[in-house]
């Protein structure tokens, strides 16, 4: 299955490629869905880290880059560990494109494989709940790059 979604962002490219791009390993300053996150492994291309180990809330995953540019402003990971057993694959691309001087989009795309029986019977399941952990990502960067602080949905999981 993939889930394809993107918003306006009301901040030039390069103020929201420090975010997403030059500060990967940390989603956890904006993301309300994660709880602590870090940078693991060697540089690659020009990140600082080739993977991060994220607390979230459906649990722990490390996601490994496979894609990273900064004159593309695009980054793109595979899900190495952490997804439930009917996941036999998944990967996210994020890519940003400018729009001018003080806007630009997000375009985020989700491919996620599912297999067996159960994985068959849950995928309409999945993909509605990742369809809606897309939309409050997208929702939660947008607001932390125009703003500099977390969206109130973010706050509200800190507290928790």
């Amino acid at each position: 299955m993939v889930i394809e979604k993107e918003i306006l962002i009301a901040k030039n490219i390069k103020d929201a490629w420090k975010v997403l791009g030059l500060d990967f390993a940390n989603p956890s300053k904006w993301a309300s869905a994660v709880n602590h996150s870090e940078g693991i492994g060697d540089n690659f291309n020009d990140s600082h880290c080739s993977e991060r180990g994220c607390s979230t809330t459906m649990g722990s995953l490390r996601e490994k880059l496979y894609e990273f540019s900064n004159e593309k402003y695009t980054l793109a990971y595979e899900i190495a560990e952490g997804m439930p057993s009917i996941v036999k694959y998944a990967t996210n691309t994020w890519r940003l494109v400018d729009l001018g001087e003080d806007k630009c989009k997000l375009q985020i795309q989700m491919d996620i494989k599912t297999g067996g029986f159960l994985g068959s019977l849950l995928k309409p399941i999945m993909k509605m709940q990742m369809s809606k952990l897309g939309n409050h990502l997208l929702e939660d960067f947008a607001y932390y790059v125009e703003y500099g602080t977390p969206h109130p949905r973010k706050i509200k999981a800190q507290k928790k």
